[in-house]
């Protein structure tokens, strides 16, 4: 069986849109799911506290914009692998290309692996970046005057949920890179 160049090219290409296409699936809900959360919390405490509402409004903004990280790492990848310009060796019609369909059938799993790969890894860790800002705006409505120690615990805690969506973006640039056949 033979399978021309052109062929292997779309394949990849296709493989690539596929991993993309899970990437950014997965990606979203984790942070989605996080900056609603960290609204829900806002708003909640707006209603306890109205005359903070600007110190909560800062508070809801800033946990939002670190829920948004894991999904923009998801963004990234995708770009990554919508743009992916294989390089596949050139395949003849009767020479043996099996050593050169298994490293693109390699590298084609590689992209859609990557592509799960930082899908889920974004997944998490929107959730979790969330679940601190909903609990950091509903403890600056109990206690303004703590906004800034509240602030910096909210900021740690997201910071170390997103490490394991930078983990995943770094499995990611690996798989797309480094598989190249």
């Amino acid at each position: 069986m033979f399978i021309n160049h052109h062929t292997l090219v779309y394949l990849v290409k296709l493989s690539g849109c596929l991993g993309a296409g899970m990437c950014m699936g997965f990606g979203a809900i984790g942070s989605s799911y996080g900056i609603g959360s960290t609204g829900r919390g806002a708003i909640t405490g707006i209603a306890r506290q109205p005359k903070v509402s600007g110190d909560l409004t800062k508070t809801m903004l800033i946990g939002q914009a670190v829920t948004e990280s894991p999904a923009i790492f998801a963004l990234v990848t995708a770009i990554l692998l919508l743009f992916i310009d294989p390089k596949i060796p050139h395949v003849e019609e009767g020479a043996n290309n099996w050593q050169v369909y298994a490293n693109v059938l390699a590298h084609m799993c590689a992209l859609i692996g990557a592509g799960i790969s930082m899908g889920f890894a974004a997944f998490g860790p929107g959730i979790g970046d969330g679940v601190a800002g909903d609990a950091a705006c509903e403890a600056v409505a109990r206690t303004p005057e703590e906004r800034g120690s509240i602030m910096r615990t909210m900021l740690i805690g997201q910071a170390t949920a997103q490490s394991t969506s930078v983990y995943g973006f770094v499995i990611s640039l690996c798989l797309i890179y480094l598989t190249a056949p």
